[in-house]
């Protein structure tokens, strides 16, 4: 008979796998908050890593004709170098105020996209590399890397299938580089393999349900969707820096 535990991690698998699956991105968002109610941080942050990596790879492979590779590759460098800075931010900057004022951007911004108003610069090259560092920067400072790139793509006005290959192999990669760095620092421990192994099957099976309902919903819809999604991941992270503070 399967643990308590367990049965909270697969429900947590499945819902983020779906959402994944449908979009592109959010695992994390999803995950996260519920596996944290059963798991201690670390094992939390190996989990959601080794998904992430499990659902992209699968997006990207039904969908790699889809993916804007090039944009893709000038959004990686400056996300790797994001990652670097956004640890040397953390150690000056209080993470509950970036988070607060991260989140309130993400929400202002999410809430001009809906009204059709376009971000300035998102469709020039630089838009480009600041979408990439500030993701890969807020990765490492708040766990807040998806919005970046949602609002970029949102902004270029990808239609739903480039947007969800797109942002799938781009965080294909900063999930392998995770994995990497988690690797380096030790911070894998030996009985969270197999239980990763036991939660890629149901994030898979997600992801199939995510992408059966992609199929199923307008470019219109879809557009909404994510950006109500990106919307409330900056809520959430304005609400819990309020509430920290």
């Amino acid at each position: 008979m399967l643990g308590w535990e367990i049965l909270v991690a697969l429900f947590a698998a499945l819902a983020a796998g779906t959402i994944s699956g449908l979009t592109g991105f959010g695992l994390a968002l999803i995950s996260v908050p519920i596996l944290l109610f059963v798991y201690v941080p670390r094992t939390v942050v190996f989990l959601s890593v080794v998904m992430s990596i499990a659902i992209c790879a699968e997006v990207v492979r039904d969908s790699f004709p889809d993916a804007d590779r090039k944009i893709v590759a000038a959004l990686v460098l400056p996300s790797f170098i994001g990652v670097v800075m956004g640890a040397e931010i953390l150690r000056v900057v209080d993470p509950i105020y970036i988070r607060l004022f991260v989140g309130i951007f993400v929400v202002f911004s999410a809430g001009l996209l809906l009204r059709e108003i376009r971000l300035p610069g998102a469709k020039t090259r630089w838009g480009t590399v600041v979408a990439g560092w500030a993701s890969g920067a807020l990765s490492t400072s708040t766990g807040l890397a998806a919005p970046p790139i949602v609002l970029l793509l949102a902004s270029r006005d990808y239609a739903k299938h480039a947007f969800r290959a797109t942002s799938s192999f781009y965080f294909l990669f900063m999930s392998v580089f995770g994995l990497v760095v988690l690797a380096v620092r030790s911070l894998i421990e030996a009985p969270d393999i197999p239980l990763a192994l036991i939660l890629v099957p149901a994030a898979l099976l997600g992801k199939a349900l995510g992408t059966s309902i992609l199929k199923r919903i307008s470019e219109t819809l879809f557009r909404k969707l994510t950006l109500l999604f990106v919307f409330l991941t900056g809520a959430l992270g304005v609400a819990t820096a309020a509430w920290a503070l």
